[in-house]
């Protein structure tokens, strides 16, 4: 990316995407999701993006983009398609195998969710070689640090405990979808460690402003079509019922 390319991504999705592509003085091309979250891949095609960021699950919406879909895009797109996989640990479908199809592929992974090792800031990408040698001529000289490899590599190996730590946290999302229904939010079907929730009445920025004086920290976006929902993190089983006493007395 730089300046007279475009990066091309589907809105409301990660804002990180909006700011690196600014440092680099790319075009931007955001193209609205319909309300069903479906992927508007026509539109996508037709933007001409040098990179096209797909986040699957999305944030914040915590939906899914079929893998099917994202074949057809990757299909079709010229540029690079990029499929930002941070939080598949908490799905059941992923689009590893697309970057054996396509040399423009490229997905990413991060060891911040699932593995629940958000402070090391491991992450990493999957890629045709041809693909990632582009990377290897403006990488950094420096590689990540020792310690990073070792407790990477120990968590990587470690899928059982990954796994089980995943399984907690899904039932736990399950469970704070039914109480935040019964208090009246509307939910959307989540495949990540978090919920898009929006309030009965409307009144998403009060209740994040009444969270926030007790302490409790969730996600609000002042943007269109986010600011009348709110995104709120899965925590503990006491963590998410602390959240669901608090709302009750103001949602």
């Amino acid at each position: 990316a730089e300046p007279g390319k475009k990066v091309v991504y589907p809105m409301p999705t990660y804002v990180l995407y909006r700011t690196l592509t600014e440092m680099q003085a790319a075009e931007i091309i955001e193209i609205p999701y319909s309300k069903d979250y479906s992927l508007p891949k026509d539109e996508l095609v037709a933007a001409n993006g040098a990179v096209t960021f797909i986040a699957s699950p999305n944030s914040p919406s915590g939906h899914v983009v079929a893998t099917n879909d994202l074949r057809k895009l990757a299909n079709q797109l010229s540029g690079v398609l990029v499929i930002d996989e941070a939080y598949i640990d908490f799905t059941e479908e992923n689009a590893l195998a697309l970057v054996k199809e396509y040399e423009n592929v490229i997905v990413l992974r991060t060891l911040s969710k699932g593995y629940s090792l958000a402070g090391l800031r491991l992450g990493f990408g999957v890629a045709n070689p041809k693909l990632l040698q582009g990377f290897f001529k403006v990488k950094d000289s420096y590689n990540i640090d020792a310690i990073a490899c070792a407790i990477g590599t120990a968590a990587i190996t470690d899928q059982a405990y990954k796994n089980a730590c995943v399984a907690k946290i899904k039932a736990s999302r399950t469970k704070l979808a039914i109480d935040l229904k019964q208090l009246g939010f509307h939910i959307w079907d989540s495949q990540a460690n978090f919920l898009l929730a929006q309030p009965r009445e409307g009144n998403a920025e009060y209740l994040y402003q009444k969270l926030k004086e007790q302490g409790i920290l969730i996600r609000y976006f002042k943007q269109p079509g986010l600011d009348d929902k709110l995104r709120i993190t899965v925590g503990t089983d006491e963590q998410n019922q602390a959240l669901v006493d608090a709302l009750s007395r103001w949602a």
